[in-house]
């Protein structure tokens, strides 16, 4: 039984190379009939030869000891070999669709095993051989069909592996299937074979490298992420966007318009700030109140910015002379219930527009702490911070002491909120009236010039605080529980209020990305002696609110304006994620706490998160309405459609190989010249004609980059219908024709590396890098490698991504930094920043704008 099996195997294999020798006889046969030229067996057996094993250096070999003659003409010899090759594609698509309809129409009641399997291979081979470089054209859908998909119109269908079971593929108009996206109708597992049909409907994006299994259905407008599974038997809802491999995540609903902050950031960014909402959600629910600063003391007065500010550019919020209504509310960090408790003290800010009237709009809200720094870089570190435990902490601080100091200097031992200094932390986009931007801090300090930033400063009793945050009072402390309150409170009634200095702190947004994260960092101040305060006004509080006046306050971090804005945040490694991140949260249990009614966009956000939230008895706003998708995002004019069912197939499988025979021509003609004068054996010349005419191939590659595509700019945007797609679609099946001849060889070598720095890369070349990729040449110049950064095996560096949006194709730059590491068949999509040092392991996913640090 096992014999024959291996030698009906044996038969299929054969049956692959028997069809492709065939597609080539057919063609030399037609050649003899319309030339009228006598037949040769020796061309003849050249040609069969050559179209059993497909692989042009072997055609090299077989013609140097097969012909005597030598070509006459480069630019002859050079369209014979492009035609020889349509020619036999062509021949051998037609006639594996032919066979795979015949295998199919004389199948049993259930196909067999074998049947299925000599199908299988015939579809690969002939894709392998010559489908795969129509990549993106009609003429690779109307192959598709031919095979026995059903194809909707207007398809960008992309360098996909083969798709061996077509007839149960469905696709609907408009779909993108994005590059090495593969679609399995078929396969086995422990519990056997399982097939289905597949379907992909209208307007749908399948990513990159991404896998739809059996029985999978994808809906109208979906988009399946990079890297990411449809799996068997699965809906992906219409208007979903998926990540995920094992069981994929909608993240979104492109058929509703959401928050603008949930837009803009990545996959992992809303998964944090998701479950955090969530879990402080949960808790404003049950306690009805907030989960900071819960118990505060507010009181409200105004800022009187100075009539003389020497040297500050001119500013329309913070300009001399201006006056703005104010309010300020104290608080505990986490004391609720005793202010003699060692805790972090807070003061919010909120500045009013000066109108007159009672109609007074809030133009600006901050919120200030005491100590000069945070706990946590980024909205990943607070999440992380939270949850990890007092041991998993300290741990950390050991690591980073400078988190150590950020924590103790933000606690303070409090005999009035008056006389503490508060600080923002977190910087904002500082934009002044010539239209120059800059990074800007805030902080409240006493009126009292004397004193000074350490008033109530606690020195550190270990390692790091208790677990709650707060140190409990001293037991000889016999002040009131809410003693803080009584004195702010008292202290605004008397003559004259209170007192503070509002200062700024400055300083230039910095050109390049890695120093622009350093100045967002938090848990580090900013040099003083470098970037002073600066006093810009004074606030005075003279009116007390009441309890309930202050609970009602609701200050949010997103409540900014054009002059003083929010800097924003794709990416939870980014250090301005906390600041974007918890301005939504704060929002999201306001709301809750106030029994406001919850928009539709931040109840579909909380119910995606991985904490169950109880929304059953919140009032829910108007539900979204949803976006029209009747249209076709990928139509085309009737122009396009030709040109990609003639001249693109055309352009892209004629022209790569008639600048392929060009290059062969030379190093050809002198070994055959060679040979026929004897002076030297000719297997020893046989290898320097591969390698020379692979180098001349590879510099070839690198002028067609330069002619075809020139250079792309980061953040530029295309049409996908577009002639520069079109060009550079041309020149990726050069590439591919050169990387199958001889570069994917080099991959790994200085040569490798060179050409790439050819055709745009920055890559350190005396410094050590490392390419073992074709991957990493799809748009090279997208990509940038210091000393040391390695990109491995079969990685893909995605300079340009689709994802839908008015059929755009962006780009974007993929930074690997000193000792960077991208695994094996790892996806790093436009925008990804490997730092220093950093690790994306193989089989991984890097999303557009993700930062991956070291570990």
């Amino acid at each position: 039984m096992l014999s024959d099996k291996a030698t009906y195997h044996f038969m299929g294999i054969y049956m692959v190379g028997l069809l492709s020798t065939l597609s080539a006889a057919i063609f030399y046969f037609l050649y003899i009939w319309l030339s009228q030229k006598p037949a040769s067996i020796q061309h003849f057996s050249f040609l069969c030869i050559s179209g059993a094993f497909h692989w042009t250096p072997f055609t090299i070999i077989a013609y140097a000891t097969m012909i005597a003659n030598v070509p006459s003409n480069p630019a002859t010899f050079a369209m014979s070999v492009a035609t020889v090759y349509l020619a036999h594609g062509l021949i051998l698509s037609l006639l594996t669709c032919t066979l795979t309809h015949f295998l199919a129409e004389k199948q049993e009641k259930r196909e067999s095993h074998m049947k299925a399997w000599l199908r299988h291979r015939i579809t690969i081979a002939c894709h392998l051989r010559f489908a795969k470089l129509l990549s993106g054209t009609e003429a690779f859908c109307i192959y598709l069909r031919l095979l026995g998909a059903s194809v909707g119109e207007h398809c960008s269908i992309r360098a996909v592996n083969p798709v061996s079971d077509p007839e149960l593929i469905t696709i609907g108009d408009g779909v993108h299937l994005g590059d090495f996206s593969r679609m399995i109708a078929g396969f086995y597992s422990s519990s056997g074979f399982t097939q289905g049909k597949i379907e992909v409907q209208d307007n749908s994006v399948v990513g990159s490298q991404s896998l739809i299994l059996p029985g999978s259905v994808v809906q109208k407008d979906v988009i399946l992420g990079a890297l990411s599974v449809a799996p068997a038997n699965s809906v992906l809802q219409q208007g979903g966007v998926y990540i995920g491999s094992q069981t994929p995540v909608m993240i979104k609903n492109t058929m509703h318009a959401l928050d603008d902050r949930i837009e803009e950031m990545d996959y992992k960014y809303k998964k944090i700030v998701g479950n955090l909402a969530a879990n402080l959600a949960a808790n404003t629910l049950k306690v009805k109140a907030r989960y900071f600063h819960r118990i505060g003391v507010s009181g409200k007065g105004y800022l009187k910015i100075y009539d003389n500010l020497k040297g500050f550019p001119n500013h329309k919020i913070f300009q001399a002379g201006k006056s703005y209504p104010i309010v300020v509310r104290h608080s505990n960090g986490m004391s609720a219930d005793d202010d003699a408790r060692i805790d972090v003290r807070g003061a919010a800010i909120r500045i009013l527009s000066d109108d007159n009237g009672s109609n007074s709009s809030s133009i600006l809200d901050l919120t200030l702490k005491t100590g000069k720094a945070l706990s946590a870089r980024t909205i990943a570190d607070f999440a992380t911070w939270l949850v990890c435990g007092l041991p998993a902490r300290e741990q950390h601080v050991k690591r980073a002491p400078h988190i150590r100091d950020a924590v103790w200097m933000s606690l303070r031992n409090a005999n009035s909120f008056a006389d503490l200094h508060y600080y923002s932390n977190i910087c904002r986009l500082f934009r002044f009236s010539d239209g120059q931007e800059m990074y800007v801090k805030f902080k409240l300090r006493p009126g009292d010039e004397n004193i000074s930033e350490d008033s109530g400063k606690v020195e550190p009793m270990g390692i790091l605080p208790p677990e709650t945050g707060a140190i409990p009072r001293d037991e000889k402390d016999t002040r009131p529980l809410l003693f803080l309150a009584e004195d702010f409170q008292s202290r605004v009634s008397s003559p004259g209020g209170i007192r503070y200095i509002f200062q700024l702190q400055i300083r230039p947004v910095p050109h390049d990305d890695a120093t622009c994260d350093i100045a967002l960092d938090c848990t580090k101040p900013w040099d003083e002696s470098e970037f002073p305060y600066i006093d810009i006004g004074e606030v005075h509080i003279d009116q007390n609110l009441t309890g309930a006046e202050s609970e009602a306050l609701e200050f949010n971090p997103y409540i900014r304006c054009h002059e003083v804005d929010v800097i924003r945040a794709t990416s939870s490694s980014q250090s301005a994620s906390i600041d974007h991140g918890r301005s939504l949260i704060y929002e999201i249990c306001q709301h809750l706490r106030n029994g406001e009614p919850l928009p539709e966009a931040w109840r579909i956000f909380l119910e995606q998160s991985d904490v169950k939230v109880d929304l059953s008895g919140c009032p829910m706003a108007a539900a979204l309405e949803k976006k029209d998708s009747g249209k076709v995002t990928l139509a085309r004019q009737w122009y396009q459609t030709l040109w990609v069912i003639f001249a693109q197939p055309l352009l892209q499988t004629f022209l790569p190989y008639f600048l392929m025979g060009l290059l062969i021509f030379a190093p050809l003609n002198w070994i055959l010249l060679l040979k026929e004068s004897k002076k030297v054996t000719m297997h020893w010349l046989l290898p320097l004609v591969w390698v020379s005419s692979g180098v001349l191939a590879a510099l070839a590659c690198v002028v067609a980059k330069w002619i075809l595509v020139g250079k792309k700019k980061e953040g530029q945007t295309v049409h996908i219908w577009s002639i520069g797609v079109f060009m550079d679609t041309v020149w990726q099946a050069f590439r591919t024709v050169v990387g199958d001849y001889f570069m994917e060889m080099t991959s790994g070598s200085i040569l490798f590396l060179l050409w790439l720095k050819l055709m745009g890369s920055d890559i350190d070349l005396d410094q050590g890098a490392y390419v073992d990729s074709m991957g990493a040449a799809l748009n090279p110049e997208m990509v940038e490698i210091e000393r040391g950064g390695c990109v491995g095996k079969e990685a893909l560096l995605f300079g340009h991504i689709y994802e839908g949006e008015g059929g755009k194709v962006k780009f974007g730059r993929i930074r690997v930094g000193e000792g960077g590491f991208v695994g094996s068949r790892a996806i790093a999509m436009p925008g990804v920043r490997v730092e220093i040092g950093g690790n994306l392991s193989a089989l991984s996913l890097a999303m557009k704008e993700e930062i991956v640090r070291s570990m």
